[in-house]
């Protein structure tokens, strides 16, 4: 994003508990905006930075930042070093050491021919987390769906209900997972997922490990359509650790994005901007002050904290943090139980042209413009303190998604559940009048068998004017046209779902070749061949022969799916097929196959990437969360914190694996 000028001012005495001091902070970066031409992060008043923070500047060269002292009220003066970002002008300083839990940190810098800024925040206090246990897993009737020519890929089956040719063009993007209250994904394999518009695959990446995929999609990135996903482990308070993953037309990975300051990058956003720089959630466990929310002085409560990552260095431009800028009274959400209190949890964020922020979070059932001048709230849509009066039927519950239209109106994905608050999920747009202050209904689409989602979930408006849902905990997604008449519907197994689902045109041409198997069928040869992300095949050509070096054609056929199956009248023992376009050019060969062996393809395997996430969840890596898989012999809950680390135990069913997960203080 673009960031407009702000500046800083003194902000002392910092504590993790009601909120008073963040409209002060604001009010100070907006005064001072004009004169230094500098934003920072964390931002001044931030109540709960990260330990392993750093310190971002952005808007000015650090050739232009003189003078800077950085001094925590426990751990004394820090040394470190600049690193410029790529994407816009300005700098992270990299402290050498982490700053201790609690203790107060003061900035001085100085920009010549400028007024001094010195300002401070707080560094968060932590403590062991007990997630709750999942529930028992229930049986799934469905089997996955399988190929011949790769059995590797095990993707679950989808059911299309409904498909018109009135509905729009273009493939359908899905991140199968267990459906909640699922330990694992009982039918097939979770990974993103291509399909055409029969709910076949077009592309299929499982993922293993324990890995789940969530919210892929197309985007742009450096001026070339990719794929884009958050990949990583799913923890069963709701949100997840991990990485988010950019790989290209070729299903190369190019990126990887990492969050910064410590943390693990969240599963509910990853938006690329214009500037080739990429927004992401992270939720983060603090101690705080509750008895505002008739909760204890001193409990355990997640935050959550939005990023702005340069993608080609990894470093934090811009940290915003929920604490500190939305009150804990805003909540639909309890302090009371076991677990931690997550009064915010944000799911969707969008940049707007004005290059402030749209923040959706779901339990305070408020979409938030926020000022990436200031960190402040310009102003709230819903909940308890919404600064526009809602239109009969415009109030919305628990919602995801929610988007700025280029007319101005607003989207969202309004759940309803859970707890739930009406009989159905719908897909809503609100025409939102800023001078007036008002939003009603534009726009509203329900499903035709009445769904009631009670998470997750999507709206996508297309070019067409159709509108495609996801409906998140509920296994369907589904297109519109602007009159509410469904044009396409499907659904995954009860025991599986996908985070969002979209639709858009995607080309792809993998680098690997295509895959061919061959079986006895009678007196003929069945032929199967599959060419994973291919968009491009129009067609087969079968190669025989009596050795694998002597192939010859044999046979030819329109492609008909993921894999397509051709029957030829030879005695020939060795196989192999071309993939050809619509004109007879050929795409790929594949290697021979012999009748009755494996298929001539790989069986697809962890990528180096995957292996090192898997290996960081499990070890902490460099970042302070880390995910450990025991065997367990309870099914309690476990709580263990030792080394003055956090540590957080998912207690599943007997004989089952828990995960870990642990923070070292510092």
């Amino acid at each position: 994003m673009r960031h407009p000028a702000i500046g800083m001012a003194v902000i002392v005495g910092l504590v993790v508990g009601p909120i008073s001091g963040a409209a002060a902070g604001a009010a100070a970066a907006a005064a001072a905006s004009a004169v230094t031409g500098l934003s920072v992060s964390p931002q001044p008043d931030t109540p709960d930075a990260s330990p392993k923070t750093q310190l971002s500047f952005l808007g000015v060269a650090a050739s232009r930042l003189k003078g800077l002292t950085v001094t925590g009220s426990k751990t004394g003066r820090h040394t470190g070093h600049f690193r410029s970002y790529s994407a816009q002008t300005g700098a992270s300083f990299l402290p050498d050491r982490p700053f201790t839990p609690g203790e107060t940190v003061s900035v001085h810098v100085v920009r010549p021919g400028f007024t001094a800024v010195t300002y401070s925040f707080t560094i968060a206090r932590t403590r062991a987390v007990t997630l709750p246990p999942p529930a028992a897993t229930r049986p799934a009737p469905d089997r996955p769906v399988s190929f011949v020519s790769r059995p590797d890929l095990k993707p679950p089956p989808v059911s299309v209900r409904t498909s018109s040719p009135a509905a729009a063009a273009g493939d359908i993007f899905i991140g199968p997972d267990r459906a909640p209250g699922q330990v694992r994904l009982r039918v097939g394999s979770p990974g993103p997922e291509i399909l055409d518009e029969t709910g076949s695959p077009v592309w299929f990446d499982p993922l293993s490990g324990g890995l789940a995929a969530y919210n892929f999609r197309p985007q742009t990135y450096e001026g070339q359509p990719v794929l884009t996903w958050w990949e990583g482990s799913v923890l069963s308070l709701g949100y997840g650790q991990g990485e988010d993953v950019i790989m290209n037309r070729s299903y190369h990975e190019i990126a990887r994005v990492k969050a910064g300051n410590g943390y693990f990058a969240d599963l509910h956003e990853f938006q690329l901007t214009p500037q080739d720089t990429a927004l992401i959630t992270i939720y983060s466990p603090v101690i705080a002050d509750l008895s505002s929310v008739g909760g204890s002085r001193s409990a355990l409560m997640v935050d959550s904290i939005v990023e702005e990552v340069d993608v080609k260095t990894g470093l934090v431009m811009f940290e915003w943090h929920a604490l500190g800028h939305v009150s804990l009274t805003e909540s639909h959400a309890s302090p009371a139980g076991p677990y931690p209190f997550d009064f915010f949890h944000v799911n969707s964020i969008q940049l707007l042209p004005d290059q402030a922020l749209l923040v959706s979070a779901r339990n305070t059932w408020t979409v938030y413009k926020v000022s990436t001048r200031t960190g402040a709230v310009d102003w709230r849509l819903g909940g308890r303190a919404s600064t526009f009066k809602l239109g009969a039927g415009a109030q919305f519950a628990w919602q995801h998604d929610a988007r700025q239209q280029a007319d101005g109106t607003i989207s969202l994905f309004d759940d309803e559940a859970a707890p739930k608050q009406a009989s159905q999920s719908r897909g809503l747009v609100l025409a939102v009048d800023p001078a007036a202050r008002t939003a009603s209904v534009a726009h509203q689409y329900t499903h035709p068998s009445p769904l009631l989602a009670n998470s997750q979930g999507n709206m996508q408006l297309l070019g067409n004017g159709d509108e495609f849902t996801g409906w998140g905990a509920s296994p369907y997604f589904t297109e519109f046209t602007p009159a509410g008449k469904v044009v396409f519907d499907a659904k995954l197994p009860s025991s599986t779902d996908t985070y969002r689902a979209f639709r858009a045109s995607w080309s792809g041409q993998p680098t690997d070749q295509p895959a061919a198997a061959a079986r006895t069928a009678g007196s003929h040869v069945e032929v199967y061949a599959s060419w994973n992300g291919a968009t491009d095949v129009a067609g087969w050509e079968v190669l025989g022969g009596t050795t694998a070096t002597g192939l010859g054609p044999v046979g030819h056929a329109a492609r008909t799916g993921f894999e397509t199956a051709i029957d030829v009248s030879t005695p020939d023992r060795y196989f192999a097929v071309e993939a050809v376009d619509s004109t007879g050019k050929v795409l790929g060969r594949s290697r021979p196959a012999v009748v009755g062996g494996p298929s001539s393809a790989p069986a697809a395997s962890p990528s180096p990437q995957d292996r090192a996430l898997v290996a960081d969840l499990k070890s902490g890596g460099t970042q302070p969360d880390y995910v450990v898989p025991v065997r367990a012999a309870s099914r309690h809950p476990l709580r263990y914190a030792g080394g003055g680390g956090l540590i957080v135990a998912l207690a599943a069913a007997c004989g089952a694996t828990y995960l870990f997960r642990r923070r070292r203080a510092g």
